[in-house]
C-alpha cells in the first residue's frame, strides 16, 4: 500500500505500518501517526528537521514564535568537538498552545540530536516542561534549551 507520506522504510516497518496493520487485524481501530518523524540529510555538516517549517505553519494559520541559536556562540560542544566550531538550530512553537511544531538543526551529527526535538514535536510537550529538562554537558543537545529559553513562553 502506498500513501502520500514519505516512504521511509524504517518509518513503515518499525514505527507504524506493521503495528497498525496488526492492531487492526486484531479488531482494534488504530491509525498511523506520522507527525514528529525527523528528516535528515547525511551531509557535512548534517541537516535534520522535524515537524512544520515556518511557511507551512503560516499556511495553516498557526500563530508561531521562532527562535534560532548559533551553537558556536551559545554552547561549549562545538569547541570540544571540532577545530572549526559550527552549528545552528532553530525551533518553531505554536504561540497559543505553547508547544513545538517544528525544529531544525545543522551541524556535526545533527541526525543524532534532532531526535530530542522530534519527541517534543510528536508528543506536544509544553515548552515550559522542555525548559525543565537538563541536557548532558557538554553536548549539542544543550542548544535546544537555549532555543526554548528564547521562545519566552
Amino acid at each position: 500500500m502506498r500513501s502520500a507520506r514519505a516512504t521511509l522504510s524504517h518509518v513503515e516497518l518499525l514505527s507504524n505500518g506493521a503495528r497498525v496493520v496488526a492492531d487492526n487485524i486484531a479488531g482494534n481501530d488504530r491509525t498511523a501517526r506520522y507527525e514528529g518523524i525527523p528528516r535528515v540529510v547525511f551531509s557535512d555538516p548534517e541537516v535534520g528537521a522535524v515537524g512544520l517549517t515556518s511557511e507551512q505553519a503560516q499556511q495553516q494559520g498557526l500563530p508561531c514564535t521562532r527562535a534560532e541559536v548559533d551553537l558556536s556562540e551559545a554552547i561549549v560542544r562545538p569547541w570540544t568537538y571540532e577545530k572549526e566550531p559550527r552549528g545552528h538550530l532553530g525551533v518553531l512553537a505554536d504561540a497559543d498552545r505553547k508547544v513545538l511544531v517544528g525544529a531544525w538543526a545543522v551541524g556535526p551529527q545533527a541526525s543524532e540530536w534532532i531526535h530530542s526535538a522530534a519527541v517534543a514535536v510528536r508528543e506536544q510537550i509544553p515548552v515550559s516542561r522542555l525548559l525543565e529538562q537538563v541536557a548532558q554537558f557538554p553536548t549539542y543537545n544543550e542548544g535546544w534549551l537555549k532555543a526554548y529559553q528564547q521562545l519566552q513562553m
